[in-house]
C-alpha cells in the first residue's frame, strides 16, 4: 500500500507541475468495462475476469496542432480464476484491485471543431493487490506487484461548448510480466507470467480549463 502511495503522490505532483506550466487543460473523469483477459499455459489458463474500470484523465496542450500530454489512472477490481488442466473445472482464486498509472502522448485531429477524433500511446506501471485467497485450493504471494505497462489508446471528444464535452475511447493496456500468481493442488503446482492484454471501454464528461 505505501507503494500506492508514493506512486499516487508523484503523479499528483507531476500533474501539478504541468498544471502550472500550461494554460490549457482536460480533466475527464471515467467510467466503463474492463474486457476480461486470458494467459494460456501448456494444458490450462489463468483468467482475469471481466469487471468495472473507473478513473480519471488530465490532458494538456503543448502544441496548436492538437498534441496533448496525458496522465491517466485507472482502478479495476477483479476475480482471477484458473483452470489447471482440460478435465478439470475453472477455480477461483483470488479478487485483485488493479492500479493503472500512465503518461503519453495523445493526437487530437480536426481539433478546432466540434468532433475531435484522437489517438495516442502511454508508459507506466500497473499495480496488482490481491484482496483474499482461497487458502485451501491456492498460494499466493501477498504482497502488491508492480509492472512496468505501456498502453495505446483511440477515440473521439465531442464538445458541446468551449469548456464542456464528452469522451468515449478504447484502451489497450500490456502489462509486462503481470505474473507471481500460481496454484497448488495435490502435490502440483501451476505458475503465471507472461502479459495479459487488457482491453477497455470507457466514456467521460471533459471540463476544459484555461485560455
Amino acid at each position: 500500500m505505501n507503494t500506492i502511495k508514493k506512486n499516487l503522490l508523484f503523479t499528483a505532483l507531476a500533474l501539478f507541475m504541468a498544471v502550472s506550466t500550461y494554460a490549457q487543460i482536460e480533466i475527464t473523469p471515467q467510467a466503463g468495462y474492463q474486457v476480461g483477459s486470458k494467459y494460456n499455459f501448456y494444458d490450462g489458463y489463468m483468467k482475469l475476469k471481466a469487471s468495472g474500470n473507473y478513473g480519471v484523465t488530465v490532458d494538456f496542450d503543448i502544441n496548436p496542432l492538437g498534441g496533448q500530454i496525458e496522465f491517466m489512472y485507472a482502478f479495476q477490481n477483479a476475480d482471477l480464476n484458473i483452470k489447471p488442466n482440460r478435465f478439470s473445472p475453472e477455480i477461483y482464486i483470488t479478487n485483485f484491485n488493479v492500479h493503472h498509472i500512465q503518461v503519453g502522448f495523445l493526437q487530437n485531429f480536426n481539433y478546432d471543431e466540434d468532433l475531435v477524433p484522437f489517438g495516442g500511446m502511454s508508459a507506466g506501471m500497473a499495480i496488482f493487490s490481491p484482496q483474499n485467497i482461497d487458502s485451501v485450493n491456492s498460494g499466493y504471494d501477498k504482497g502488491n506487484r508492480t509492472k512496468f505497462e505501456f498502453g495505446f489508446t483511440g477515440g473521439a471528444k465531442y464538445f458541446f461548448t468551449d469548456r464542456l464535452g464528452i469522451r468515449l475511447q478504447a484502451q489497450l493496456l500490456i502489462p509486462i510480466e503481470w505474473g507471481g500468481v500460481y496454484y497448488s493442488n495435490g502435490g502440483s503446482v501451476y505458475t503465471s507470467g507472461g502479459s495479459l492484454l487488457q482491453l477497455n471501454f470507457t466514456g467521460g464528461l471533459i471540463v476544459r480549463l484555461g485560455e
